[in-house]
C-alpha cells in the first residue's frame, strides 16, 4: 500500500501563529492596564490624564504615518502642535492649573487648528480638490483622535461623588468606561475566534462575525455588573437599570469605533496602524472602541445629572 499522504502542516502554524498573538497581546494587555492601575491607585487626575494626552499624541503621528502620499501629511506638524496645547490644557485643568474660562477649549481648539492650516496653505498653489482632501484628512484626525478621546480626560473632570457624598471618584467612573469598553473587544477576539461562522460587515472587516458581536453584548453584561459589584459605592449614577443600558449601548459604540479604524485601515491599505503594542498593533489600534465610547458615556453621566 502506498505511504499516506503527509499531514498538513497549514493548520498547526496558523494553531501556533494564533496562540503567539494571544500571548502577545495577553502581555500589552497587562503592560497596559499595570500603567492604568499605577496611575488609578495614586488617584491622580493629572497623571490619568498626562498618560491619556501621550497616548493621544502617539496615536496622532501613527496616523499621519498611515497615508502614503506627503500630501496628506503636509499639515502634520500645525495639527501635532495644536493637539499638544488643546491636551496641555485638558492636563492643567487636572491638575488645578487653569483658569475656568477655559473649562472647555473644543470648539476653539479646533477652530485654531482649520485656521492655522488655512493660513499655511496660503504658501502653495491650489491643486484643486486634492488641496480639500489633505485639509480635511487633518481635521479629521485631529477630530477623531485628540477631541473623542479627550472625552475620557473630561468625564474625570466631573463633580462626581460616592454614595456617601465624599467627592474624588470620578476614576471609578473612567474604571467602568475601560473595564466595559476593553471586556468588549475581549469578547468580539474570543468569541469571535472560536464560534465565529457568519460574517458580519465583511466588505469593511472580514474578520467580524455576528459570534463575536454576540460575545462583545455577552462580555459587556459581564463587566457592567462586575464593576458595579466590586465598586457600586463609589459609582451610584450607575445602578442596575443603567448599567444594563450602558452594557448594550458601550457595546454598540465599541463595536463601532472597531469598524471606523477598519474603515480607515482599508481605505489606506494597510493591516495595522503601527506595530508599537505587540499583538494589538499600534496605539491607534488599542484606543479605537474608547474613542466611540467615552464621549457617549460622558454625556450619559450628564443627562443622570453628574
Amino acid at each position: 500500500m502506498p505511504d499516506s499522504a503527509p499531514e498538513d502542516p497549514t493548520p498547526r502554524a496558523a494553531d501556533s501563529s494564533k496562540k503567539r498573538t494571544f500571548a502577545r497581546r495577553l502581555l500589552s494587555t497587562l503592560i497596559l492596564w499595570a500603567s492604568f492601575g499605577t496611575a488609578f491607585y495614586l488617584a491622580w487626575q493629572w497623571l490619568f490624564v498626562s498618560l491619556l494626552a501621550v497616548i493621544a499624541l502617539a496615536a496622532l503621528l501613527e496616523y499621519f504615518h498611515l497615508f502614503q502620499e506627503d500630501r496628506h501629511r503636509r499639515f502634520r506638524s500645525q495639527t501635532v502642535l495644536v493637539a499638544t496645547l488643546y491636551l496641555g490644557i485638558l492636563a492643567a485643568r487636572a491638575a488645578g492649573l487653569c483658569p475656568d474660562w477655559l473649562a472647555s477649549f473644543d470648539g476653539g481648539a479646533l477652530a485654531a487648528l482649520v485656521i492655522l492650516i488655512v493660513a499655511s496653505r496660503l504658501r502653495r498653489p491650489l491643486e484643486g480638490l486634492r488641496s480639500l482632501e489633505e485639509i480635511t484628512v487633518a481635521v479629521f484626525g485631529f477630530v477623531y483622535i485628540v477631541i473623542l478621546l479627550a472625552f475620557t480626560g473630561k468625564t474625570l473632570l466631573l463633580d462626581l461623588k460616592n454614595a456617601s457624598g465624599t467627592a474624588g471618584t470620578a476614576h471609578f467612573y473612567v474604571l467602568y468606561l475601560l473595564m466595559v469598553t476593553k471586556f468588549t473587544d475581549m469578547g468580539a477576539y474570543a468569541i469571535g475566534s472560536l464560534l465565529g461562522r457568519h460574517k458580519m460587515v465583511p466588505a469593511i472587516s472580514p474578520g467580524k462575525t455576528w459570534q463575536g458581536f454576540a460575545g462583545s453584548i455577552a462580555f459587556a453584561f459581564l463587566a457592567s455588573y462586575s464593576a458595579i459589584g466590586f465598586f457600586g459605592d463609589k459609582i451610584p449614577l450607575i445602578g442596575p437599570g443603567h448599567a444594563a443600558v450602558l452594557a448594550v449601548i458601550l457595546a454598540l459604540a465599541a463595536v463601532v469605533g472597531d469598524l471606523a479604524e477598519s474603515i480607515l485601515k482599508r481605505s489606506v491599505a494597510t493591516k495595522d496602524s503601527g506595530h508599537f503594542l505587540p499583538g494589538i498593533g499600534g496605539m491607534l489600534d488599542l484606543i479605537d472602541s474608547v474613542l466611540f465610547t467615552a464621549p457617549i458615556f460622558y454625556h450619559y453621566l450628564l443627562a443622570l445629572g453628574a
